[in-house]
């Protein structure tokens, strides 16, 4: 089942038609997706140079910029590198390369205003089987054109095996697996924006944040973290219990944030395990905790969708507010299983108050925002549309 060419074919930096390409590169962002870009890639440890170039299609001259690097962990012989582009134009094309001889790659900022469609994708539980699973879903979610993608947790699920390559983590099979699907058709690449999951961290039940070090390394995030795109779209990443608890110090910090976000029209939440689950057991502690600290926050703040993961099947509720339908109610979406090989079959949703439809199915969902419409769309990994909702007024 592993697709073992294109991955020892990948495996250290090469070198193509005598320009450099990282073994891995990614995107993502820090803050402002409409005028930054988080930039980052993987080298061979022996490759210390930080510097990209990067210029708008047209331009003759290229502006240039310098990062950071740092080794990976578990003394893997590898260096992750970061830089963040500022200044950048809103919605607007760049090409970009690492070094002087490097590829060229290309990325588009975000629109500051809603004044086109925003498109992006969700989904999680990636990187739990074969490569051939996580190559066919990564292009199904490609084909859809999305502006960028939001991962639920579980992402390469480094304690699992068998990896392909023995001198590589999970992990960089993972990126090197984003790099080369995750275009569109124009050439552009496409951001990620994470959240963790238990398979992230040791040993998978809550720890420090330093029981994550893939995770911390290889991504810019504190733990819990809003991202926010112009005024009119706010997402809340969060840690459903792995290297933060749930109650406390995160709580706190999401009222307030949510506080300050009263008036965005789309407010989307991100985290892994689920309030409202299709397969595991509904008063498990995680989800318990998180209906009894976070959901009253998401309902007394209009949160209008909580992306779920976790359960390996693909699972939509009905809008609920106080424990009950209710249509000003919070959507829950996803339950995870972007490329899992067994999805898990979920309760029976006419014997289920909470779920509206629930499938055993890897899924991904896409999201179409416009105005204060949201458009919801669940795919399978063969382009099949498995559910599709609509809330929020034209």
């Amino acid at each position: 089942m592993f697709h073992r060419a294109l991955p020892v074919f990948l495996l250290w930096t090469a070198f193509v038609f005598g320009e450099y390409d990282p073994v891995a590169l990614y995107l993502t962002w820090q803050r402002q997706p409409d005028t930054t870009m988080t930039i980052q890639w993987i080298s061979d440890k022996d490759r210390h140079e930080d510097l990209v170039e990067y210029q708008r299609p047209g331009e003759s001259l290229w502006n240039s910029a310098t990062g950071s690097h740092a080794p990976m962990p578990e003394k893997y012989p590898f260096l992750i590198h970061r830089l963040e582009l500022t200044q950048l134009l809103p919605d607007t094309d760049y090409r970009f390369r690492i070094g002087s001889d490097g590829v060229i790659y290309k990325f588009r900022t975000m629109p500051s205003t809603m004044a086109t469609p925003i498109r992006f994708i969700v989904g999680g539980d990636m990187y739990r089987d074969g490569w051939d699973l996580l190559e066919k879903m990564n292009k199904q979610a490609a084909r859809l054109e999305p502006m960028f993608v939001l991962a639920g947790g579980d992402l390469a699920y480094n304690e699992k095996g068998p990896k392909v390559h023995k001198h590589m983590p999970r992990w960089l099979e993972w990126l090197i697996a984003w790099k080369k699907q995750m275009v569109t058709s124009q050439g552009r690449l496409i951001p990620i924006v994470p959240a963790i999951g238990n398979h992230d961290v040791k040993k998978h039940h809550p720890h420090e944040p330093e029981s994550a070090p893939f995770f911390y390394a290889l991504f810019p995030y504190p733990g819990y973290s809003t991202l926010d795109f112009g005024t009119y779209l706010s997402l809340f990443l969060l840690d459903s219990g792995h290297t933060h608890p749930i109650d406390g110090a995160q709580t706190d910090w999401l009222e307030k944030a949510l506080q300050i976000r009263q008036n965005i029209p789309h407010k989307i939440a991100l985290y892994h395990v689920p309030a409202y689950p299709s397969v595991r057991d509904f008063n498990n502690s995680a989800s318990v905790e998180i209906r009894k600290f976070w959901v009253p926050l998401f309902e007394k703040h209009f949160i209008n969708a909580a992306f779920e993961n976790h359960d390996h099947a693909y699972k939509r509720t009905w809008p609920i507010r106080n424990g009950k339908k209710d249509p000003s109610g919070v959507l829950y979406l996803g339950d995870g299983g972007w490329a899992v090989a067994k999805p898990r079959p979920p309760r029976n949703p006419s014997k289920t108050w909470y779920l509206a439809n629930a499938k055993a199915s890897r899924n991904i969902v896409l999201v179409i925002l416009h105005g204060q419409h949201r458009h919801f769309i669940a795919y399978d990994d063969d382009g099949n549309i498995i559910d599709e909702t609509v809330s929020g007024q034209h």
